[in-house]
């Protein structure tokens, strides 16, 4: 994906989510078994509820979700860039 920021597939993002920063790479489930070993970072799907919700946000801009326990929760986009590994 292209360097500019926006939340896509393929993007690290770092969130804060509910007050607790988060680090992760939005994209299919199944690239997790392909992260470098030792590699701490999650993936989250771009059909989860979250990241559905910051699909196409930007730095700075903060979106509502309904968690999958029924709360409704902010996140704000910290930083959105393209995974290099």
């Amino acid at each position: 994906p292209a360097d500019d920021g926006v939340v896509e597939h393929g993007m690290v993002i770092e969130a804060e989510v509910a007050g607790r920063t988060l680090k992760f790479l939005l994209g299919s489930r199944e690239i997790e078994d392909t992260l470098p070993a030792g590699s701490d970072l999650k993936v989250f799907s771009e059909k989860s509820p979250l990241g559905a919700a910051i699909m196409g946000a930007k730095q700075g801009d903060e979106v509502t979700y309904t968690a999958p326990n029924g709360k409704e929760l902010s996140a704000k986009i910290i930083s959105a860039t393209p995974y290099l590994g």
